[in-house]
């Protein structure tokens, strides 16, 4: 929670504002009152979505189908103004906390407890289901913990199920390690995606983790979701049997939630439904928020004087890492200090900061230790997001593309956003162009994000394409993984597909009938390349295939063996992937081995090709670069602090951007920070170090995929760490 800024009026409507609980798509959510005393969230509607008709249009029709959900267990609408000149909105405000944070700061739920969540999070949605909508995004931080039972939050994103069109094929929507398989893949989702979501909720609940964890990342996790079983590890047997049917990959499968409610309920309810800590909490947060009365307002802030750049102090082993202690707000709040609290209404808050800004935040390294390194440059710009950086930037024309819970254009010279898109994770850029292949395959325009033309997805015959991921953009064509098949058919065939660079023609289609089964490759970043007149891509034995950009006939089929799937690089000779523990190298035109190195560490992280080099980092503290025609080392630069494999790079100019870590205060017991090197590509020698001094390490689990995201065009260097976009000028 945030105080009031000065800009923010005194209420709406009704309520008066008492404080910020954060922002969403749709605009800014408030703690506020009524005169009567009643506790609400109101979202805020932003001032240039009020000024548009269609959003207007959606806007009443979400309204209406929340007012339509009376359920015991969900947070009703209170209050709403759809036709006013701000149109505005007011839910029931859950004097509790999320169960993600009860499980953090508590531990798993007994059993009794995980049993009553079940049911009244099955009655919940029979209650939203009952009148023809799916949440589509159930997961912990949506669930609200309250002393009479759970509250379900965040119909934002919930659709109508009378085949409205905005539950669309193809629009990947959600939380993924909390939604269905239906879902991560793109398909369809009704109500039984719900009641996957709702048990995948119960064994986090129960045991502190999610049946599809993963610490590499959300394509990992996706594909888990898919392909592989749910990990029960913790959960009670009598639970985990009921749990099991909820997670069937099929949905015809799964039991509605009436049939879970009954299985759940217990035959002799415990007196109190949550464990004594989590209840104390609970009542001590509800009090606090009942007795804030004043409105918090932030003061005006003076201008403070801006932090030195330079390189942080050099990385120092330790036989332990221990993260820092993370800043709980809840905590904080339950101690007497500020206030926090969970806004009923999630999405994306952005605030854009200069450095020379009176208050703005001064990212950079902290003090120069070492003489012989440059200070890092100063950032042009920085802006925050509420969404973490889990994807690389993609860089086209004058816009940064960044890929989270949803996808948004940035404003490469001066941050802010520029446009916004539904969630997928499937972006390419090629040509000057921006493309969306997942569901639909869609050419965007980088400067508006509007879409100019939509490939045809008639395969012929009666038979339509279904567009599952993009492989490879060129100046001539762009290739993606489809599957192809009638109205209902069961029996869909796996394919690649080429078109014309501007969508207008297909150029080629390929059936895989060989391997059968979904066209997954869930690399993403790096899912397939093209050298010369040859089109890399997985199929979904995770074998490296080869097929001409001609006809897309195949040249030749690799199998690794792995037990993941690779990125894909080449170049105009050679073929680059990662096979579990060692990076291979075989020739473009014939697929057969050039050459091959081991990791010792056992991974590879990011590599890039360019100019007859491969630059690597092999999981030790360095980072390597050889020969791409023998893989023999050309230099090794040791600059990467401690052994690290998922590294991001960006090369630009004659430097190569390394993301790593320095170490953080061995007296305090500080956490490493996530930076940035510059290594010089000529003679392998470190140039400079970048750390956010604005970065808080999260929990152990999460600082896996804390690390800076790498992105480069003629001007900028772009770091994406956690939800904070920095660019710093090339020099």
């Amino acid at each position: 929670m945030e105080p009031l800024h000065s800009t923010d009026p005194e209420a709406v409507g009704p309520y008066r504002l008492i404080a910020r609980l954060g922002a969403g798509g749709m605009g800014q959510v408030y703690l506020a009152r009524s005169a009567g005393g009643r506790t609400v969230a109101v979202k805020v509607v932003r001032p240039e979505l009020a000024q548009d008709h269609e959003f207007r249009v959606r806007f009443r029709r979400e309204v209406a189908a929340a007012r339509a959900v009376d359920g015991a267990y969900t947070a009703p609408v209170t209050d709403a103004d759809p036709e006013g000149p701000t149109p505005w909105l007011a839910t029931a405000y859950v004097l509790g906390p999320s169960l993600t944070e009860a499980v953090h700061e508590h531990g798993p739920l007994p059993e009794h407890s995980v049993r009553a969540l079940g049911a009244r999070l099955a009655e919940a949605l029979e209650a939203i289901h009952g009148v023809g909508l799916v949440h589509r995004d159930l997961k912990p931080s949506n669930v609200l913990l309250a002393a009479d039972g759970p509250r379900v939050i965040d119909f934002g994103i919930a659709r109508a199920m009378d085949g409205d069109s905005m539950t669309r094929t193809g629009a990947v929507v959600g939380s993924p390690g909390f939604m269905s398989p239906e879902q991560a893949s793109g398909r369809p989702t009704g109500a039984p995606g719900d009641v996957f979501s709702l048990a995948s909720v119960l064994v986090f609940a129960a045991t502190g983790h999610g049946p599809f964890d993963s610490v590499s990342g959300v394509a990992a996790q996706l594909y888990k979701v898919v392909h592989e079983d749910p990990d029960l590890t913790g959960v009670p047997p009598e639970l985990r049997a009921v749990l099991e049917h909820c997670l069937r990959k099929d949905p015809t499968l799964r039991p509605p939630p009436a049939h879970l409610r009954a299985w759940l309920t217990p035959a002799a309810p415990a007196a109190e439904w949550l464990p004594a800590p989590v209840a104390a909490a609970l009542a001590r947060h509800a009090a606090a928020v009942m007795n804030l009365e004043v409105p918090l307002r932030t003061p005006v802030l003076q201008p403070v004087p801006s932090v030195p750049y330079g390189p942080p102090a050099p990385y120092v082993p330790t036989s332990v890492s221990t993260p820092a202690p993370r800043f709980s707000r809840r905590r904080f709040f339950l101690a007497g200090g500020a206030l926090a609290a969970t806004a009923v209404v999630g999405g994306t808050a952005w605030a854009l900061t200069r450095p020379d800004e009176p208050g703005g935040k001064t990212p950079g390294g902290g003090p120069s230790v070492d003489p012989s390194l440059a200070a890092a440059p100063k950032p042009a710009w920085t802006m925050t997001t509420e969404e973490k950086g889990l994807y690389t930037p993609l860089v086209v024309d004058d816009r940064v593309v960044l890929r989270g819970g949803d996808t948004y254009g940035v404003d490469a010279n001066f941050g802010g956003p520029a446009w916004k898109h539904r969630f997928t994770m499937s972006y390419l850029v090629g040509g000057g162009d921006l493309y969306e292949g997942s569901g639909s395959l869609e050419r965007i325009t980088p400067a508006d994000g509007s879409t100019t033309y939509g490939a045809s997805n008639d395969a012929g015959g009666g038979r339509t394409f279904r567009f599952y991921d993009l492989l490879a953009v060129t100046d001539q064509a762009v290739f993606a993984l489809v599957k192809t098949g009638g109205e209902g058919s069961s029996s869909d065939t796996p394919g690649v597909v080429a078109f014309k660079h501007d969508l207008s023609n297909r150029l080629w289609y390929q059936e895989d009938r060989e391997t059968g089964g979904d066209p997954y490759a869930f690399s993403r970043d790096h899912n397939g390349a093209v050298g010369g007149t040859t089109l890399l891509h997985l199929d979904n034995k995770f074998a490296v295939v080869a097929r001409s950009t001609v006809d897309g006939k195949r040249l030749w089929r690799v199998e690794t063996g792995a037990k993941v799937p690779s990125p894909v690089w080449c170049d105009d000779k050679r073929a680059y992937f990662v096979v579990d523990d060692h990076l291979q190298a075989v020739g473009l035109a014939d697929g057969k081995q050039v050459w091959r190195r081991s990791s010792e560490k056992g991974q590879f992280g990011s590599i890039v090709v360019a100019d007859g080099t491969v630059y690597l980092s092999d999981g030790s503290p360095n980072v390597t670069a050889c020969d791409a025609a023998t893989g023999k080392d050309r230099w090794t630069c040791g600059i990467l602090g401690q052994s690290i494999a998922d590294v991001d790079m960006a090369l630009a100019k004659s430097t190569l951007y390394v993301s790593g870590w320095v170490a953080g205060s061995t007296a305090s017991g500080a956490a490493d920070k996530p930076c940035v090197y510059a290594v010089d590509i000529t003679a392998g020698r470190l140039l400079w170090t970048f750390t956010d001094p604005t970065y808080q390490p999260g929990t152990e689990t999460e600082r896996v995929t804390e690390y800076c995201r790498l992105a480069a065009n003629g001007k900028h260097l772009f770091v994406w760490l956690k939800k904070t976009l920095t660019a710093l000028p090339l020099v």
